[in-house]
């Protein structure tokens, strides 16, 4: 299987990392085999690009996005409440799909913007509710052994942004195990959902939240806000001026990953400086893969 040229512009919402890509994109297990036994590196997993910045690289990185065709984009009901779910799926999709046949208990992480596999690779959250809640098998692909990676309920591993899917396996399918809801409810419960997350969404391209909430009850936003944060600049990224946990990228053109890096260092930088209290972040950098 051939990779595309393509630009971390077109890959991350962000639009971030001046460097270039070798996207790959397959269908099928077979084609994600083929794709990894002709790389001659193991490649970066990509979902929909929401919480990535990507590389100033010349040399084309290796990227891995399931293709949303066949088995890695389906839903398919398995018995009552229970479905496999192609990790290819996008997230916000799935639920509305799932909430119109009496199926939910997760629209508050609608709007959540990514893929089933993104929202499992993080343990997406929000609104008291996370992903993990309805997870009740996965599976995938160790791309370092090249065998079968499977996970089950019982052995645990969630945690706060924590999953049990390890660095080096992509997954491919998950079985949900849902709540029978009332479709109409459920709908509008999304519905509301969707327009919250509108009203709030500071304007301009992003990758959502930069830092994780240091502890419960104490939102990284409002330290950073506290700590002057809101404004500052570097390249084509700021400081989001309607919450200060969002870098926002206004003018929408490509900039570089090392503006992006040197901004959030200076946002930890004065919040550790004010509260001696150390922020980490919620994104993926290219760059540490490689």
């Amino acid at each position: 299987m051939t990779g595309n040229l393509s630009a971390w512009a077109k890959l991350c919402s962000l639009k971030a990392g001046a460097g270039a890509v070798l996207l790959f994109e397959p269908d099928t297990l077979g084609e994600l085999q083929d794709m990894l036994q002709s790389s001659r590196k193991p490649p970066l997993i990509l979902g929909n690009g929401t919480n990535l910045v990507g590389s100033d690289s010349a040399e084309p990185i290796p990227v891995l996005r399931l293709g949303r065709k066949a088995a890695f984009g389906s839903l398919v009901p398995i018995s009552n409440n229970r479905f496999r779910a192609g990790c290819a799926c996008n997230l916000t999709r799935l639920l509305k799909q799932l909430a119109a046949m009496g199926f939910g208990g997760l629209s508050g992480l609608c709007g959540i913007p990514g893929t089933l596999g993104g929202a499992l690779a993080m343990n997406a959250g929000a609104n008291g509710q996370e992903i993990a809640l309805a997870v009740e098998a996965i599976e995938g692909w160790d791309m370092c052994s090249g065998q079968p990676w499977q996970w089950r309920r019982e052995q645990g591993g969630w945690g706060y942004r924590q999953s049990p899917v390890p660095p080096g396996v992509i997954a491919l399918q998950t079985v949900l195990q849902l709540q029978t809801v009332d479709a109409d409810e459920e709908n509008r419960l999304i519905d509301a959902e969707l327009e919250r997350r509108r009203k709030v969404t500071p304007t301009g391209a992003s990758a959502g939240s930069v830092f994780r909430n240091p502890f419960p009850g104490q939102p990284a936003g409002r330290l950073l806000e506290q700590a002057g944060c809101k404004g500052l600049t570097s390249g084509v990224f700021s400081v989001s001026e309607q919450h200060a946990n969002w870098i926002v990228n206004l003018s929408r053109t490509p900039g570089n990953a090392q503006d992006c890096r040197k901004l959030t260092q200076l946002m930890q930088q004065k919040v550790r400086e004010k509260f001696a209290i150390d922020l980490y972040c919620e994104w993926r950098w290219a760059e540490q893969f490689f």
